[in-house]
Formats: structure tokens, C-alpha cells, sequence
């Protein structure tokens, strides 16, 4: 996409219009406008969008294939090689054609990885796709014999029935066939295998219950009555305490609007849910979108991916990203959940001519309702304060998605002609592009990382739209701590916050990691405004530099009351470095510590920056956590 920009660019100066277009660009007032726009100046500069597909290749899935053969047979066999075989598995198997020979080898193939660490049911799901696909006759005998060895691993009462199975193929085989009498012995050896003989475990970490907030708001479904959404001036439209809150207390259980899994995990975990799945089946017609179970394959067609899945293709050979894939999902999502397109533009129209902003978005019952498309109306796309070139460029990359969409798909009745005239024509494909190119401004500014920890740290698992957390400001220093659950994201409070005092989330700049030049740099480069928390304010010392309380506190009494509230520290950062949060304790202990220190020690501290973090750390092993693979 950026060759293309950088093209329009070179035909606008050398026709001398380019101030001229950025004049008239200035003066349009409404997303729509802008893309209308656009669209004619592609026209006038023949700047056309070429649409492609993403089509399945059997050539492609059989190299895949043969790669992950030679990192499987290699020695030593280790964990990491394991890994990377099975990956290079499923990645030919969403290149495999649907159906074909070459899915069911890849399936086959995947499955021996599969039982290699000890995945005994998903390898079985595994051999039994492969064996109702055009899995080669000859080598069907080696799959039975591996679901009987799977079967038997897990104790399963079908064993008896496997083995006659395998049985009848390693019969059909010619009585030379080397791997006859090599499976035959495998088979005879699974049969004896005794039915005492213990299952390997598997290390599986489960997730805690989702918790539950005590008392709902009355206008927040997803929070807590502790907190309520102000406006002024000075903060814009913000979030209160209206009680005094502790350190632990459960503020927010949102569920995202929408949830999508970013492009680095595509292989490893579900399209629609996003849970890690070592075993993911492909989407039949594009190589993108990959599934932990047919019912989420069926459940994000239905929802949007029938519309992506034609679009994706031509997005992605241009390198567009993240913000863009998400903000046709969300343009998708809107179309659909509106009774139709007329509607879901007077609902825009209403919600921009709001006059009260603290209630802008809110449905007309009085919510702010995390599921509906109306909230992520209200949300700040921050267009007044971009340059021209930032929003051109917007509006360029709305366009091209919105060809996409139109021409590709049947979001309008059926792909429409690949004319760009007739679609600045129909109003319904120009409102709709309004709609991206409003997404385009509202997400950087609004979502959130949808997270999992993994090796000690958190990493970022996909992308959420949060309605009610987007209204959250920003502190170098924040009062709260957001942790991913599988379906939700969850906030906390980490200090006590007194009634009157702003919730303050924290936008990924931190005083302790971050010098203040830097974070005020990045803040007003992304979210547009100028960073005045207690941090930036003091010009608080980095993490290296902290002062331990020891220096801080005045009174003996104090030093002696914080040494004894942190006696179990060690402990308890072991704990929390090893993973093992089976102490229920482990919680009250941290959050008794953060009172303690909150109240006797002047901030920032060292030890207070440390008990946050090892909080922080023992909230985020209860949420997503990526399995290891284990031989």
C-alpha cells in the first residue's frame, strides 16, 4: 500500500495539484466525504485497487510438508523441533487444497508430531480427518496403528475396536512390505500394554473461574457501582470512584466487541475464539484463517469471516495491517447488526449530533452497552487534530478495503462491478466506507492488546475493541491493572483509590521503564494530547533509580510495621516467577503489602514498584496462559 500512496503522490506533484487537492481536502466535514473524495481522485489518476486470491495450492502445502518431514526426522529430537515441525504441518494444511490428498498427508503427518508430545487426542482427531479424506490405501495401516497406540494411552474403552481396524489394513498389505512386519510388531506391542499402566499427564494449565463483579452499575453493565463515567473539560469524558475502592477489588469484566487474533498467531491458535490450539483446521477456501474446532469455523463464517475471507487475500498482498483488517471486521460487524444500512446510518447521524458528551454512545435506554456497535460510536477518533496527509492516507487505505469489500464480496446483495464510478454513485457502498475510514481514526486511539502470558512475560495474543475501557485515562503511574481471560478482560484496582479520585489505566507508557521525554513523545504521537500525571509532573526516577523505602520512611516505627508486611516478599516473587499460584494466600498477602507501603511510604518506591509487579504477574498466570509442549 505504501507504493501506491507514494505513486499518487508523484502523479498529484507532477500535475501541480497537490495544494490544490489538500485545500478542498480540508474543507470536507464528515468521513464519508473524505471517501467520496478519494475515490475520485483514484479515478482521475487510474490508481485501481487489484483484487486477488488467496487460493489454496497443493505445490505450496507438499514443500510445507516435505520441510516439516526434515525437521521431525532430525536428532536430536527436542521440544523446539517439535514445535517448528509442527507448525511447518500446519501451515501446509492451510495451504492443502479442500479436499485433496495433500490435506489428509499433512493431517497424517501433524498427528505423528502430535503423539510425539503426548497430544494422544488430538492426534486421534488428527488421523480420523486424514482417514476420511483420499489418505493413500497403502499407508492407512500405519494411522490405525497409531490411534490404537493413542487410544491406549488414554485408556480408551474403543481400543479392542482400533486394533481389529488396524488388523484388517496391515492384512491388505503384500506380505514384503517392509512396513508390514514393523507396524505388526507396534500393533502387537500396543495390545500388550497393560490397562494399569498410568497415562502421561499433560501439562495443562486451567483457568480460574471468571470472577464476578459484586454489584453491577446501573448504566455499566460490565462494572462495578464503585466507579462512574464523568465529563469535563480538562479530562473529556472519564471514569470516577464513587466510593472509596481497596487494592483487589474487581472494577470491570468487559467482553470485547470485537476480538481479533493477530497475524503472528494465525497457526497456533483460533481464528474465532482465540484459544491456543496445537491442532487448528483450515478455513476451506482461504490459506488466513485457521479453527481449534468446526463449531468455531461455522461461528465466525456466520459472524464475518464469509466477507473476509475475499477481501484478506488482496489486504494482505498489500501489506495492509492490523487496523485495517480490524476496521473492515468492524464495518462488517456494524452492517449486520443494524436492521439495515438506512438504519445504521440515521444511528450515526444521532450519535454525532449527541449533546451531552458523558452519555454520547449510550443506548436509549440510559446503557453503555459493551455489545453494541452504538458505544463504538462514541468513542474519540481524535480527526480534528490529525494532519491532512495522516487522514489522506486513512482515507486512501478506506478506499482500497471498501473496493474490496464491494467487489468481492456480497455485503451489498453481490460483488458489484469492479467500476470505481459506479461505486461513488451508491450511497450505501460510500456510507459504509465512511464507516472504515472511521475506523481507521477510532482504533489506534481505543483498543486494547488482548493478552497471554508466556516465558515470564506478557505478550500480545490479538487485538480487543473495549468500549467501556477505552473511556479510561491514561497515568504514567495507574491506580488499576487490566489481565486477559478467555473471553473477557478484567481490571483491578491496585492502590486504594479514595471517592472523588479518577480511575487511570495505563496506555503502555510506564514512569519505571519509560524516561518521561519518551513516554510524553509517544503519547501525544498516538493518542494527541500532552501527558500531566504525578510521574510526569515530578519527573519520576526509573526503575534502577528508585529509593527503597528505607531511605523514604522518617519513623523506626513505620521502617519495622513495612519489614514485617513484607517478610513473605521472596517468597512470594518465587512463587510468582515459577508459575505454581496454587497459594490461595498468595494475594491477600500482596495487596496487604500495597496498603501497608500506600499508606507509610511517600511514592515512588522500589518495594511498592515491586509487590505491583509480582500482583500484576500472579493476575496474569490466572488468565490466558500458552501451554508448552512437553516430550
Amino acid at each position: 500500500m505504501e507504493q501506491v500512496a507514494c505513486a499518487l503522490n508523484l502523479k498529484l506533484i507532477a500535475a501541480n495539484t497537490h495544494k490544490d487537492l489538500i485545500n478542498k481536502y480540508k474543507a470536507l466535514y464528515t468521513d464519508e466525504e473524505r471517501v467520496v473524495f478519494t475515490l475520485n481522485v483514484m479515478l482521475e489518476y487510474n490508481i485501481i485497487p487489484q483484487c486477488c486470491k488467496n487460493e489454496k495450492s497443493a505445490k505450496e502445502s507438499e514443500k510445507l510438508r516435505e520441510q516439516g518431514n526434515k525437521v521431525f526426522v532430525s536428532k536430536p529430537l527436542e521440544t523446539g523441533t517439535c514445535l517448528k515441525a509442527l507448525k511447518l504441518y500446519t501451515e501446509s494444511i492451510a495451504y492443502a487444497p479442500y479436499p485433496s490428498e495433500q490435506l489428509a498427508l499433512a493431517y497424517a503427518n501433524r498427528s505423528a508430531v502430535l503423539m510425539k508430545v503426548h497430544k494422544y487426542e488430538l492426534c486421534i482427531d488428527d488421523i480420523d480427518r486424514a482417514l476420511t479424506l483420499t489418505y493413500p490405501d497403502n499407508l492407512r495401516g500405519k494411522l490405525y496403528v497409531r490411534k490404537v497406540e493413542c487410544l491406549n494411552a488414554l485408556k480408551h474403552p474403543n481400543v479392542k475396536d482400533a486394533v481389529k481396524e488396524a488388523q484388517c489394513w496391515l492384512e491388505k498389505l503384500s506380505l514384503d512390505d517392509a512396513n508390514r512386519k514393523k507396524l505388526n510388531d507396534i500393533l502387537n506391542s500396543a495390545k500388550m500394554i497393560a490397562s494399569s499402566n498410568k497415562v502421561q499427564k499433560q501439562n495443562v494449565a486451567k483457568q480460574p473461574l471468571l470472577p464476578q463483579i459484586k454489584t453491577c452499575n446501573n448504566e455499566v453493565p460490565c462494572a462495578s457501582d464503585a466507579v462512574a463515567i464523568r465529563y469535563n473539560k480538562e479530562y473529556g469524558r472519564h471514569v470516577m470512584a464513587t466510593r472509596k475502592i481497596n487494592p483487589g477489588e474487581i472494577l470491570v469484566v468487559e467482553k470485547p466487541y470485537s476480538l481479533m487474533l493477530i497475524s503472528d498467531n494465525i497457526r497456533t491458535h483460533c481464528s474465532n475464539c482465540l484459544e491456543q490450539s496445537w491442532a487448528n483446521i483450515p478455513c476451506n477456501y482461504c490459506t488466513y484463517a485457521m479453527y481449534c474446532s468446526e463449531e468455531c469455523k461455522a461461528m465466525e463464517w456466520t459472524k464475518y469471516h464469509d466477507a473476509e475471507c475475499a477481501v484478506f487475500p488482496s489486504m494482505l498482498k498489500m501489506n495492509f495491517g492490523k487496523i485495517d483488517l480490524l476496521s473492515l471486521r468492524l464495518a462488517i460487524q456494524a452492517v449486520r447488526e443494524a436492521t439495515s444500512i438506512e438504519e445504521l446510518r440515521k444511528e450515526l447521524k444521532e450519535v454525532d449530533s449527541w449533546d451531552d458528551p458523558r452519555t454520547k454512545g449510550f443506548c436509549k435506554n440510559g446503557i453503555f452497552a459493551s455489545d453494541k456497535y452504538r458505544s463504538l460510536l462514541g468513542l474519540v477518533t481524535n480527526t480534528e487534530k490529525r494532519s491532512v496527509q495522516d487522514l489522506f492516507r486513512r482515507s486512501l487505505d478506506a478506499s482500497f478495503i471498501l473496493y474490496f469489500l464491494a467487489t468481492c464480496t456480497n455485503m451489498f446483495g453481490s460483488p458489484l462491478q469492479k467500476d470505481l464510478s459506479m461505486l461513488i454513485k451508491n450511497v450505501d457502498v460510500t456510507f459504509v466506507g465512511g464507516l472504515i475510514l472511521r475506523h481507521q481514526q477510532m482504533i489506534p486511539s481505543n483498543v486494547h492488546s488482548f493478552s497471554e502470558e508466556r516465558d515470564l512475560g506478557v505478550v500480545e495474543r490479538g487485538t480487543a475493541v473495549m468500549p467501556f475501557l477505552s473511556l479510561i485515562n491514561h497515568s504514567c503511574s495507574p491506580n488499576v491493572s487490566r489481565h486477559s481471560r478467555s473471553k473477557h478482560i478484567v481490571m483491578y484496582a491496585i492502590y486504594p483509590i479514595e471517592k472523588g479520585e479518577q480511575i487511570f489505566d495505563n496506555y503502555g507508557q510506564h514512569y519505571a521503564i519509560t524516561p518521561r521525554n519518551e513516554r510524553q513523545k509517544r503519547l501525544l504521537k498516538q493518542y494527541y494530547f500532552e501527558c500531566n500525571c504525578l510521574p510526569c509532573q515530578e519527573d519520576w526516577p526509573l526503575y534502577y533509580n528508585l529509593k527503597s523505602f528505607t531511605s523514604l520512611v522518617k519513623k523506626k516505627e513505620d521502617e519495622i510495621k513495612i519489614i514485617h508486611a513484607l517478610q513473605k516478599m521472596n517468597k512470594y516473587v518465587d512463587i510468582a516467577t515459577e508459575g505454581n499460584i496454587l497459594d490461595e494466600n498468595i494475594v491477600d498477602g500482596l495487596l496487604k503489602m500495597i496498603e501497608v507501603l500506600y499508606d507509610l511510604v511517600p511514592m515512588p518506591c522500589e518495594e511498592m514498584n515491586d509487590v505491583v509487579e509480582t500482583l500484576r504477574r500472579v493476575y496474569d498466570l490466572s488468565g490466558n496462559r500458552v501451554e508448552k509442549l512437553e516430550l
